[in-house]
């Protein structure tokens, strides 16, 4: 199993890296709706709600990485079929290729919506969609090294944007919008806050396929740790500047809260209208997580069909990626009601409890196998 998939991606990436990776993997999508998300249920006590999601993506990561390991050199879509047997493990590996397509598709046309909706309402979505995927086809063609490099040069200036953006706002933030903490929501909202968040940050299931390519797996566990607790920290900070900022009244009645909050940073009447920080943010945040879930459906659906290279299923799952993406939502107002309700089972399932099940059935089996 090791050598097959070698053969499919020869690419080994670093810790850093992996980090680096998993943190781009996150951020993007949760840095533009997390607000409005979160206060619509928490309010100010958002950021309690972010802590628990921490946790709980914590614990997915550990459940995951355990699982992991055990499977020197596999990924989810190889190991079910040692833990399960060849035709129920081939059941558990298609349901983690299909969600994780679909999972894409959803992303792409989130991209595509905040195009539109924010800067550029008379282009079709479908010349976004079209863009993104031939460089994401493009980026995953060439392999892991390859799009994990770029995300190196990127996720530094897409975090330094972030900061800057938030330093910006410090002299119009108030402090007592903060105010009471918990008294005033009381625990079910907090804890219902922190659905939406754990499962963007639950996306570190990913990590069940990218281990064997890290140059040291015997660090997975501190990669996956240090990239939550990263983007926890990260996305904790921009959501209490933006509740001292408008509050969460304001927050929740706007679709895109990082967008207007980047609109109203004025310095001296001269710098101002710093929008494009936000789309390149976007661009470039979305770019590589869209590349990262289409490489993960690729090489699956390679290992799947026992292929030899996964490269001539690169064009076809981005064609499949496409049209599920516009086919997805008839509105970006769809797509809100998709991710607040319907979505949010969906994610759970193949986030945790599979991978529960999957390792309860693996320490049945017997003893962890050890790395050679």
């Amino acid at each position: 199993m090791e050598v097959r998939a070698a053969m499919l991606e020869g690419g080994k990436i670093s810790s850093r890296q992996a980090i680096f990776l998993m943190v781009s993997m996150v951020l993007p999508t949760a840095f533009l709706f997390m607000a409005a998300a979160i206060a619509h249920l928490a309010k100010q006590d958002g950021w309690i709600s972010l802590l628990l999601a921490v946790f709980a993506a914590l614990l997915i990561a550990w459940l995951v990485v355990n699982l992991s390991l055990r499977f020197p050199g596999q990924t989810i879509f190889q190991f079910a079929e040692v833990i399960l047997g060849r035709w129920p493990g081939k059941v558990v590996a298609f349901l983690y290729i299909w969600w994780l397509i679909h999972m894409n598709a959803e992303i792409l046309r989130q991209f595509g919506s905040f195009m539109v909706s924010a800067f550029m309402p008379e282009t079709p979505i479908i010349v976004f969609e079209i863009l993104v995927t031939v460089i994401a086809a493009y980026a995953v063609r060439n392999g892991l090294e390859v799009f994990t490099r770029v995300n190196e040069i990127l996720l530094p200036i897409i975090l330094a944007m972030v900061f800057i953006v938030n330093i910006l706002l410090v002299p119009e933030l108030n402090l007592k919008r903060l105010l009471p903490v918990y008294i005033d929501n009381g625990a079910v909202p907090i804890i219902k806050g922190a659905i939406m968040p754990s499962v963007w940050f639950g996306e570190i299931v990913v990590m069940a396929v990218l281990i064997p390519y890290l140059n040291k797996a015997k660090e997975a566990y501190r990669v996956a740790a240090s990239a939550t607790l990263i983007t926890g920290s990260i996305l904790i900070f921009s959501y209490v500047n933006s509740m001292a900022l408008y509050g969460p009244e304001a927050a929740d009645g706007w679709i895109f809260p990082s967008l207007n909050k980047v609109r109203i940073v004025n310095i001296a009447n001269f710098l101002e209208r710093l929008e494009a920080l936000i789309m390149f943010v976007w661009v470039a945040g979305g770019m590589v997580k869209i590349s990262i879930f289409y490489w993960a459906a690729v090489l699956g659906s390679a290992q799947w069909l026992e292929l030899k290279d996964y490269k001539p299923l690169v064009l076809p799952v981005g064609v499949i990626i496409l049209a599920l993406s516009i086919m997805a939502h008839e509105s970006i107002l769809g797509l809100y009601t998709f991710l607040a309700t319907s979505a949010l089972p969906f994610w759970i399932v193949f986030q945790a409890c599979i991978p529960l099940l999957l390792l309860i059935a693996a320490m049945l089996r017997g003893p962890r196998k050890t790395r050679h």
